[in-house]
């Protein structure tokens, strides 16, 4: 008889389905682990964005923990149009701060600047060309599903992108609020994202959209369900990263558009990996000994300063690629 090949996933699970105490709660390990991997060497960077990278080694962490002071975009004026993708005009250039991993399959989770509403009771229709006001949470995941069924094969293969609930104002994040950001395995192969509002800006710009949502009490904490990412708490070979960005649409893959967008400085006051040691869950400086970093499409474009376990400090600021250039080189 032959082998029944079916593989059935369950996406996603309910966002209180696992206890996150033993990651909340993990004090820091500072001496040496034995066996650990030492991070790979910088690879060649993806077209199409702006972008500071830094990822881990692929070893048995858990997860990643950062503190970060949100920067502020400020668009180019002239980048504000039509990407050929969408019927809506809008900015071309979009930042993000994220995190995420790579096991079996990759995932992003993390920040964007979205579209919102401006107003606690706005009864408007978001689309694409709705102002951005806010970041906001997402999370994408990539899954393969196969059905066997007598000899009769279906693959389904899934790349699921995801955004909070806008009508949930918690979860609106401006730029100078400081939070807290995980992307940990709490369960085998399942990934979830926490974001915790530590200190509101106060910036008079951002103080004020808030102010209009009458919120009556804090800020709740973001939880995204479990989503599912394959391999992540079950191997060796779970990698972990931090990314702060300028994306432009309808150019992945291609060489980068010239564009005065910038981010402000944005601070990452620490930046920690989860990993299991003598069977208690710590956290782990993600500092240089352990990090692959890259700044991409090129140097210039980043001002970044290295701050202690693990933190930095990043303003983006895009500096246009020369045609000699190595790296524009390399985009062909």
């Amino acid at each position: 008889m032959k082998k029944d090949l079916s593989k059935l996933v369950t996406p996603t699970l309910d966002s209180n389905t696992s206890d996150d105490r033993d990651f909340l709660e993990a004090k820091v390990w500072t001496e040496t682990i034995e066996g650990e991997v030492n991070p790979p060497i910088v690879p060649k960077c993806f077209l199409g964005a702006w972008y500071r990278k830094v990822f881990s080694s692929k070893d048995y962490w858990l997860g990643i923990e950062g503190t970060i002071t949100l920067g502020e975009f400020i668009p180019d004026e002239k980048r504000f149009g039509y990407d050929n993708r969408v019927s809506y005009k809008r900015y071309l250039d979009s930042p993000s701060i994220y995190m995420g991993g790579f096991s079996l399959t990759e995932s992003d989770a993390g920040l964007g600047l979205m579209s919102g509403y401006e107003y606690e009771n706005q009864d408007i229709e978001i689309n694409y060309g709705t102002p951005k006001i806010a970041y906001r949470p997402f999370w994408r995941y990539i899954y393969s599903e196969v059905v066997d069924v007598a000899g009769n094969v279906e693959r389904n293969n899934v790349n699921s992108w995801n955004t909070s609930d806008p009508r949930h104002f918690d979860f609106y994040y401006f730029p100078g609020d400081k939070i807290k950001m995980s992307v940990y395995a709490p369960i085998k192969n399942y990934l979830q994202l926490r974001i915790e509002l530590i200190e509101k800006t106060k910036i008079e710009k951002y103080v004020k959209i808030r102010n209009r949502f009458n919120l009556k009490r804090h800020n709740r904490t973001f939880y995204s369900p479990l989503f599912y990412s394959e391999g992540h708490g079950d191997n060796k070979v779970a990698e972990f990263k931090r990314v702060n960005s300028i994306d432009q649409y309808g150019n992945e893959g291609f060489v980068v558009s010239e564009t005065k967008a910038k981010v402000t400085k944005a601070v990452w006051e620490s930046v920690y990996l989860y990993r299991e040691i003598d069977g208690e869950i710590y956290k782990v400086p993600f500092d240089e000994k352990r990090q692959t970093n890259m700044a991409c499409p090129n140097k210039e474009t980043f001002k970044i300063k290295t701050l202690k376990n693990g933190g930095e400090e990043i303003t983006i600021e895009p500096v246009p690629l020369k045609r000699n250039d190595k790296e524009w080189k390399k985009s062909y």
